[in-house]
């Protein structure tokens, strides 16, 4: 499953020439950032969120998911209590995230909303390899 993802992950890179999959996101000297009881909370959510979705094929289930996406990224905004460089590391992780929600939440057919569906699964996914509480 994770050969998978990665897969998935180097092939959304290299078709849509997305911005993220260069991002700054990077291990603190091999060590994973460190991020609040809460903010690990609302991203289990946020991954709760997604699964949810999954696969379904349906432009309306994309759509409801993104709006549920959208109130939880708001709420993990509004309770973090990170700060410094770690702080600046979940930025790195969160901004691609947020973008790519802006695009499922325009989407007006169900292919696109499944494409960035998908990237937004991604994004989930790597905050496990990057963060911990």
């Amino acid at each position: 499953m994770k050969r998978f993802f990665i897969f998935l992950l180097l092939t959304v890179c290299v078709t849509t020439g997305n911005a993220w999959c260069q991002d700054k996101l990077a291990l603190n000297n091999g060590v994973k950032w460190k991020v609040d009881k809460v903010t690990g909370a609302n991203v289990a959510a946020l991954q709760a969120i997604i699964k949810e979705a999954a696969g379904t094929g349906n432009l309306m289930h994309y759509k409801k998911a993104g709006g549920a996406l959208q109130k939880g990224i708001a709420k993990m905004i509004r309770e973090c209590r990170v700060k410094g460089a770690d702080h600046q590391a979940l930025h790195h992780w969160l901004e691609p995230l947020i973008e790519q929600l802006s695009l499922l939440n325009q989407a007006e057919e169900a292919r696109a909303a499944e494409k960035a569906y998908v990237t937004i699964t991604i994004r989930l996914k790597l905050f496990d390899q990057y963060f911990t509480v």
